[in-house]
């Protein structure tokens, strides 16, 4: 089944559900930015989206066989993630009219959908992140020290992950949409994506483990320091330095400023 066809179906049958009050297609198809690897996301408006969610099983397997479902919820809206037996990826949102929002194209119904309200960036979070870089960055002594260079690897991977989400809440809070998980371009500037990409191979031994560690603090420095400023996070200036002290002393290395 492609994923038109899917669509179809899911539409014939959200219209004939006389619970259903308005259906619209969502994320990358919303926004009009889908490409051919894109999944489907569909925002369901109902009066009553606790019975309806309860419901939702046997209603996603009238559309599609499905292998796979994941839900989550808030106790009044509910979001299912499925895979079909084709492997075609497809979220679905039930929840009640008033709380439907943003850029969404109207599958059936005449409810009237506001625009998205303007995206903060959340200064607990940023303080957060960069704690963890801080917190991660200091362990290096101990996979080195214990030749541990599997564990210092998948290190410098949580390191780049790090960096990533800040650069992420630092496009958003300039005006950025959030795009899915699986999508940089077109989100993060290009210089930041460059920046990203340029971030050295990560392999299992001492020299790779320490070099990533190394480029990625200068990035990270690079950063976030601005960051935080921008949004008024508290930057952890006593973690720093006893960060900088702990990696002089047990390494002899000196990281970004």
């Amino acid at each position: 089944m492609t994923r038109d066809e899917f669509v179809e179906r899911l539409t014939a049958q959200l219209r004939a559900d006389g619970r259903v009050r308005a259906a619209w297609l969502g994320g990358s198809l919303g926004r009009g930015t889908a490409d051919q690897f894109s999944d489907v996301d569909v925002v369901i408006a109902t009066d009553d989206p606790k019975a309806y969610a309860a419901d939702w099983d046997a209603v996603a397997d009238r559309i599609a066989p499905i292998v796979h479902r994941q839900r989550m919820g808030d106790g009044t809206s509910t979001v299912v993630t499925h895979v079909t037996g084709d492997w075609l990826r497809f979220d679905v949102t039930i929840t009640p009219p008033d709380r439907v929002r943003g850029k969404l194209v109207p599958l059936f119904g005449e409810l009237e959908v506001p625009g998205d309200e303007p995206v903060a960036v959340d200064p607990g979070r940023i303080e957060h992140l960069i704690r963890e870089f801080l917190r991660v960055l200091g362990l290096l002594p101990v996979v080195l020290g214990r030749s541990e260079y599997a564990v210092g690897a998948s290190g410098a991977g949580l390191l780049r992950t790090l960096i990533l989400q800040l650069m992420l809440e630092d496009a958003v809070r300039t005006g950025a949409e959030r795009g899915g998980a699986l999508r940089l371009k077109g989100v993060l500037p290009d210089d930041r994506l460059s920046a990203y990409a340029a971030l050295p191979a990560i392999e299992a031994t001492r020299t790779s483990v320490v070099s990533a560690h190394l480029a990625c603090s200068r990035l990270f420095f690079a950063i976030a320091r601005e960051l935080a400023e921008q949004v008024g996070a508290e930057w952890p200036e006593a973690m720093e330095k006893a960060l900088r002290s702990h990696l002089r002393r047990e390494l002899g290395i000196e990281i970004g400023t």
